[in-house]
């Protein structure tokens, strides 16, 4: 009996712990938003005063993307005395240096920097930031196009005194990724926090580093084995301003991952870096001072983290309570959907996306797998964590 008693301790904290991820959280903050309702913090009444600003581009090695990115800024819809854009290139040894430098000879609005060594993303946004002249910075990926209205969306934001900083949303582009599927369905749950915090007056919890803009009075410098956008919008709640989210300000992009080890592979750079980033800023983790900020805070960004962990204790704890017939039929259905899931590079994606009868559940086990792929991701990221070793620098992969 105490044996089992155990076993049924590390069930119910498994179960718990991701029901409170995966539902609990965001029904809360459905709920609460309803019986108690606020202003968003991001609102922009009124008349909008058009604030300079300078967008800012790192890139490494990406000619073919480059000349898109630059095209796609020139087309944006806000006054041209009041937007320019800052692109630094970090270590390219490829051609997108020469066309970076060839548009800045042909426009006076953008302005180009190459690093000879490869530096990393952040010492290159901390570089780059030294060199923006708007009192608005706007930081995107080079393989994000944005729509033509963002920049303004953006900015509007900021009549709100308390914003410090607003992010916009991420679209998935048609790509070739056998994971397209899942990616999709991830990013639209994320998206969905973010509108419900949005609709509670907090700061968003999850931030989207595609498309985002600050102040640049209250940038800080960032420091080496974070992940950028995540510190830098933590940092602005820890300077009492919010941070808040536009879904109408929308940057299109590729699938973020290619392949399952390229999913792997950013997952657990992400993971890592986003958690050194929390522990820098672990003051915000005090409900005192930051309230419900701080439950989110630790609910999205610390317990989602540590999910994996959770589905372990109930695959184990489920067999090990497998005489206790409900027990044997939770752990059967797990090894059943863990199955189901993991045919899909096998079986599933060799299947036509119209194929009659089979589209539905084609789509359930693409997610299934991207799930199962990103929480393996997100166990070695943890682990990687503490083992307190720094990702710094890598090679981003856009194609």
């Amino acid at each position: 009996m105490p044996a089992d008693g155990i076993w049924w301790a590390f069930f119910l904290t498994g179960a718990g712990m991701c029901f409170l991820v995966f539902l609990g959280y965001p029904a809360s903050l459905f709920f609460l938003a309803r019986i108690f309702p606020k202003r968003k913090r991001a609102s922009s009444p009124g008349k909008m005063t058009e604030k300079s600003v300078s967008m800012l581009v790192v890139f490494r090695n990406a000619e073919t993307l480059i000349e898109k990115k630059i095209h796609n800024f020139l087309q944006l819809k806000y006054p041209s005395d009041q937007l320019d854009l800052v692109l630094v290139s970090d270590g390219s040894t490829d051609a997108s240096r020469q066309m970076a430098g060839a548009a800045e000879t042909r426009n006076s609005r953008i302005r180009f920097f190459h690093f000879d060594a490869h530096q990393g993303k952040i010492a290159c946004l901390n570089f780059g930031i030294t060199q923006c002249k708007g009192d608005l910075i706007v930081l995107t990926d080079v393989d994000a196009i944005l729509d033509s209205e963002s920049i303004s969306i953006l900015n509007a934001c900021f009549e709100d005194a308390s914003i410090g900083g607003v992010c916009g949303r991420r679209v998935v582009g048609k790509t070739r990724s056998k994971i397209q599927s899942g990616q999709k369905q991830f990013i639209q749950w994320d998206t969905l926090i973010k509108k419900l915090e949005m609709e509670n007056a907090m700061s968003i919890t999850s931030h989207e580093g595609k498309l985002y803009a600050v102040r640049k009075s209250l940038y800080v410098t960032i420091p080496p084995g974070v992940t950028d956008d995540a510190f830098l919008s933590l940092s602005i709640v820890r300077q009492g301003y919010g941070f808040g989210f536009d879904p109408d300000a929308v940057a299109s992009i590729p699938a973020p991952s290619r392949d399952t080890r390229h999913e792997l592979m950013r997952r657990k750079r992400i993971v890592s870096t986003s958690l050194n980033g929390l522990w820098i800023n672990r003051s915000l983790f005090n409900w005192r001072r930051y309230g419900f900020f701080s439950a989110g805070l630790f609910i999205n960004k610390v317990l989602r983290r540590m999910v994996p962990v959770f589905l372990i204790f109930v695959f184990v704890s489920s067999l090990a309570l497998s005489d206790f017939f409900p027990m044997a039929v939770c752990f059967w259905l797990q090894v059943i959907g863990y199955g189901y899931f993991f045919s899909y590079p096998l079986i599933w994606v060799r299947l036509p996306d119209t194929a009659r009868g089979f589209g539905w559940a084609k789509k359930v086990a693409a997610v299934g797998y991207f799930f199962c792929v990103g929480m393996a991701g997100t166990l070695w990221g943890c682990i990687h964590f503490f083992s307190k070793e720094k990702i710094s620098k890598w090679d981003p992969i856009k194609e």
